[in-house]
């Protein structure tokens, strides 16, 4: 089987998050509520790792040029109504390191705040905007 181990990226994504020891919360912007979860549903492909795996994804492909070839599905039962299901692309060392530094950019002193990926995923998809704008500029710049 080609591709990432979901399993091995929730398990290591959940020792991360508890040794992070900040509360993993979401800010509900249609509801303004708050949701605090602890590391270990907070890392479970049913909770909050498709986010962090898809901010992940937009860290890598602004630094290498390519996705993880994720497969995400809706999932009515999962925190977000969606569900990791297959990382089809990268090798376990980039997922998570992307991941990682996608979760250092919303890390705050309280708490790691998911909902600010949208910000990271604006941000990475104007970069790659840019780009697609401006070839000339940027041929040589990808490995």
């Amino acid at each position: 089987m080609n591709g990432v181990s979901v399993d091995s990226v929730s398990r290591t994504m959940q020792v991360l998050l508890e040794r992070a020891a900040r509360p993993v919360v979401y800010h509900d912007p249609a509801s303004g509520a708050r949701l605090e979860l602890d590391a270990r549903t907070a890392g479970a492909p049913e909770g909050f790792l498709p986010a962090f795996v898809v901010a992940g994804e937009a860290v890598w492909r602004e630094a290498a040029g390519k996705g993880f070839a994720l497969d995400i599905v809706g999932d009515s039962s999962a925190l977000l109504g969606y569900r990791l299901r297959r990382i089809g692309a990268g090798t376990f060392a980039s997922v998570m390191l992307a991941s990682m530094e996608a979760m250092h950019q919303v890390m705050r002193p309280e708490a790691i705040v998911v909902s600010d990926f949208n910000r990271l995923w604006s941000s990475a998809v104007a970069g790659l905007r840019h780009e697609e704008a401006n070839p000339i500029t940027n041929q040589g710049m990808r490995p």
